[in-house]
């Protein structure tokens, strides 16, 4: 994928966005609109999925929970959620939670919302493909405050001991 093409989709992502927490009139847009560019890399250029039920597939873990309108922008883009529960964000009862919630949307790796998890999640990903001899890569977005946890701090060194 090219670079105008990419830029496309980062537009569409950050019109769902805004269309998503416009709609539920709550929610974090600048968290979310923040990220934009980080998943349409990722998830249209770097990581290997292609189908969320693949056990091959990359895993990417959003941990700063409440910017999950970018998440759930990424996986309409990606054509595993459909763009009619755009306007469902916050509301009872809906897969578009205010935090990701992965047993209420295939495609979410983690449900988070409680800063300084993600990290720790990752590398639980991580360690188990590496123990069992897969390719499969994990990828984490933290956010700013949460960066100052300690937990996050040593689960940075466990990757490093780890090699993850």
């Amino acid at each position: 994928m090219n670079y105008d093409e990419l830029s496309v989709i980062a537009k569409n992502m950050r019109r769902n966005i805004l269309t998503m927490v416009h709609a539920a009139n709550s929610g974090h847009p600048g968290g979310s609109l923040s990220s934009v560019e980080i998943l349409t890399y990722l998830y249209f250029k770097e990581m290997n999925i292609k189908d969320v039920d693949d056990d091959d597939r990359d895993r990417f873990i959003l941990s700063k929970g409440h910017g999950a309108p970018v998440l759930y922008a990424a996986l309409m883009e990606k054509g595993f959620v459909s763009k009619d529960l755009m306007k469902t964000l916050r509301q009872v009862n809906s897969k578009l939670q205010g935090h990701p919630d992965m047993k209420k949307l295939k495609g979410v790796e983690a449900s988070t919302g409680s800063l300084g998890q993600g990290l720790s999640i990752a590398n639980g990903m991580a360690l188990a493909f590496k123990l069992d001899n897969r390719k499969n890569r994990v990828f984490v977005l933290l956010g700013d405050g949460e960066i100052q946890e300690g937990m996050i701090w040593e689960a940075a060194m466990l990757a490093n001991h780890y090699k993850l």
